[in-house]
């Protein structure tokens, strides 16, 4: 890796530990994680679910102003990115946070980034983790 006139590290000069940082950071930044949380009505429901926990459209629907296929619309989104799990019982379908799904995403990102803030830029990663362990 080399540092350029300014003082910018040179990406080009990556190592393979910092290359395989970034392919799991731009895979998992463009997962729909963050815009599935990105939108408001998308916002609302994860909000909802958070604090009553497992509830069907129709219960979702009493917190919402939307229309139920408004909501529905939104559910689908989220239950394809990642955000929430559902299980049919009977006619009514049900939804929940993934909770442990996001946590798993969100430490992936994390430890990505730290490889590559250490790798990229590993001077003021020392400072950082010096002051993060007092």
């Amino acid at each position: 890796m080399s540092t350029l006139a300014d003082g910018k590290t040179d990406l080009a000069c990556r190592t393979d530990e910092a290359n395989g940082a970034m392919a799991v950071l731009l895979q998992d930044l463009d997962s729909g994680l963050f815009k599935a949380l990105s939108e408001p009505t998308r916002q609302r429901i994860v909000s909802i679910l958070l604090q009553h926990g497992r509830l069907n459209v129709l219960q979702i629907k009493e917190f919402c102003p939307q229309d139920r296929s408004v909501i529905s619309r939104h559910l689908k989104f989220l239950r394809e990115s990642g955000v929430v799990i559902h299980m049919q019982e009977g006619r009514y379908a049900y939804y929940e946070l993934n909770g442990f799904g996001i946590i798993v995403t969100l430490r992936r990102i994390l430890e990505q980034m730290q490889v590559l803030m250490a790798s990229l830029h590993p001077n003021a990663w020392a400072e950082f983790e010096a002051k993060r362990s007092r």
